[in-house]
Formats: C-alpha cells, structure tokens, sequence
C-alpha cells in the first residue's frame, strides 16, 4: 500500500495530473500489448455484424484525440473540444490495409492526448472548455476521456484476446499466478523499506 498523502501540505490538482497521466500511459500499453498480438489479416474483422474492428477502434480513439485535445496540446486555450474538420462517422469505417497504418494512427492519436495531458498545470483543471457545445471544466473533459478511451481500449483488448485465442499472450497476472506475484511485490516493497 502507498504511504499516506498529507494533503495539507500536498497541491491535489498536481497529484490528480501526475496520477492520471501515468493511469493514461498505462492503458495506452495495455492497448499497445494487444496490437502487437493483431495479424495483418485481422485489421478489419469485427466480432458481430454491427461490431467494430481493431482498425475501426483505433481509428476513433485517435480521431477522438485530435479533435479533443489537439487545441490543448501545447498549453490551455480556450477551445471547442470537437474540430469542425473531425468526420466522426468516417472513423467507423475500415480504412486501413496494414498493421503499420494501425500502429501508426494508434501513436498519432496518443501522441495528441498525451502531449495535451503533459502541458495542463494544476490551474487549467477549473478552466472551462466545450465539447460539442456542452460547457465542461477541463478536470471534466478529462475525466470524461479516460473512461471513454479505456472503455474503447478494453474493447480492443478483448477483441484480440477472442480473436488469438488459446494463442493469447496475457497483458496482466495470469491465470494461476496471482500468489507467486503478490510474493514478489511484497518481497519489493520489504527490499524497500
């Protein structure tokens, strides 16, 4: 368990930012673990007629991102959270042909979120911002994001996992090793004391 926080002497608002930022970078290589396991022939293979593809997934995650954050990238402005420029319904069709289009849209659209993240101070959070015409605080904008983008990350998770099958390469504890990993952490945390 991590030590206590005196929240006395401690600014939430920078905790908040440096929590979610590593919380956002994690779920992004959750999602980058899953890509790696996708074969070129399954970019565009859903699980049901009206399902989304792993290309289409990463398609609207990124188009998300840059419409979002791509005004918030560089430091706070006060900006409309949805690009006139952004096609939403485009991003549920299959464009891609290779895996290298995939991975790269994947890194494209992180690459905005995350530089957004990185350049929002603990004052940008009760600043205001729109998306779509809806008034948010950024702290809200973002917390919005997170469960959208890991909800879509999770989905792309368990799209490969099914589609790997018995070949699937856990991303977390697996199954059975869930005592030998609480030993090695606590065997960490005494070796840190």
């Amino acid at each position: 368990m991590a030590d206590s926080v005196n929240t006395d002497t401690v600014d939430i608002a920078a905790l908040y930012l440096s929590d979610v930022r590593a919380r956002m970078r994690g779920v992004k290589a959750l999602g980058h673990g899953a890509l790696a396991q996708l074969q070129e022939t399954e970019i565009n293979t859903a699980l049901s007629a009206d399902g989304n593809s792993s290309g289409v997934v990463v398609q609207h995650l990124a188009g998300n991102m840059r419409s979002r954050w791509g005004g918030l990238r560089f430091g706070y402005t006060a900006a409309e959270g949805e690009t006139g420029t952004r096609n939403r319904d485009a991003e549920f069709e299959p464009h891609f042909s290779t895996l290298a289009e995939v991975q790269a849209e994947w890194e494209a659209g992180w690459d905005v979120f995350l530089s957004a993240l990185d350049h929002l101070t603990p004052a940008d959070l009760t600043r205001t911002l729109t998306i779509r015409g809806e008034m948010h605080t950024v702290l809200e904008a973002v917390q919005r994001q997170v469960a959208h983008y890991s909800g879509h990350v999770y989905q792309l998770i368990f799209l490969v996992k099914t589609l790997r099958g018995p070949d699937w390469q856990t991303l977390s504890i697996a199954r059975g090793g869930s005592a030998a990993f609480n030993a090695q952490m606590q065997g960490r945390q005494t070796q840190e004391r």
